[in-house]
């Protein structure tokens, strides 16, 4: 499995034929804030593909400058490929690509007390459990939608309270004044 960074218009394209089919619409940020991110250096949108250049997965990252942290904030596998082991595989890829840069990959995942379904929401975390991610304490509520954080860890792995630091400095980047307030709070970081 081979990663290429996307350009804008190739991370377009993505998004609008198959982020859209992936990700709830309440999920999608919408792409202009994604370019911004792009211009400011601060976002990494990544596909995974076989040996032919045939996506298999994507995975777009948020990563401020000098940190040793970042926000997994989308992640998909092509939808006819799940369930045979490309997920474990792309994640276990991109945990080799960040292992120079990053000690963990931070994951947000849906906490199945509060999810509409409890039970998609439990095989997700456990999916990134076994593909080798790690719990933590941490929790998030980011406009209305709690969040278990987990860490991927790449280079390294840093404890709870840097991992919890990093993400609020990554939502503080993404997510501008006044909307900010009252509408992402972490839990135990």
């Amino acid at each position: 499995m081979q990663i290429r960074l996307l350009d804008c218009a190739a991370a377009q394209q993505i998004y609008e034929t198959r982020m859209v089919q992936d990700f709830p619409a309440a999920e999608l940020k919408p792409f202009t804030s994604i370019r911004e991110m792009m211009q400011a250096g601060i976002y990494e949108p990544l596909v995974l593909e076989d040996e032919d250049g045939n996506l298999q997965a994507y995975a777009w990252q948020v990563l401020l400058p000098g940190r040793r942290s970042a926000l997994l904030d989308y992640f998909a596998v092509r939808s006819d490929l799940r369930g045979g082991g490309i997920g474990t595989q792309a994640l276990h890829t991109l945990a080799r690509y960040y292992a120079d840069r990053l000690d963990d990959l931070i994951l947000e995942c849906e906490h199945p007390d509060e999810a509409p379904d409890h039970a998609i929401a439990e095989r997700r975390i456990a999916f990134y459990l076994r593909a080798g991610a790690c719990s933590t304490k941490l929790e998030s509520r980011v406009f209305g939608v709690r969040y278990r954080i987990l860490a991927l860890p790449c280079g390294g792995h840093a404890g709870d309270e840097v991992v919890g630091q990093e993400l609020k400095d990554l939502y503080r980047m993404m997510v501008p004044e006044p909307y900010y307030r009252g509408n992402v709070i972490f839990f135990n970081a």
